[in-house]
């Protein structure tokens, strides 16, 4: 079975695992601007751990193009404190 294909353009929920700090969420949204143009706060949930040292941001996307994923993914990989992009 082959697995299901993306139909874009697609809302695309694409979660990042940091280690938190005071600008990260600031960082954060600036690469994704970058690479999706400007978008309403509505679009990002936070989630921070239970000692408060890590936060979970997931940002929902209008994605158009499969490459918009790819690059994305390496920006934030490059991003000081990222740990982790689903």
């Amino acid at each position: 079975m082959e697995p299901e294909k993306i139909t874009f353009p697609c809302d695309y929920p694409i979660k990042v695992v940091a280690r938190a700090s005071t600008d990260l969420r600031d960082r954060l949204d600036g690469i994704f601007a970058q690479h999706f143009g400007p978008f309403e706060p509505h679009r990002v949930a936070a989630r921070e751990s239970a000692q408060a040292n890590f936060i979970s941001y997931t940002y929902t996307m209008l994605v158009t193009h499969v490459d918009q994923l790819g690059a994305v993914h390496v920006d934030l990989q490059k991003s000081d404190g990222v740990v982790m992009v689903i």
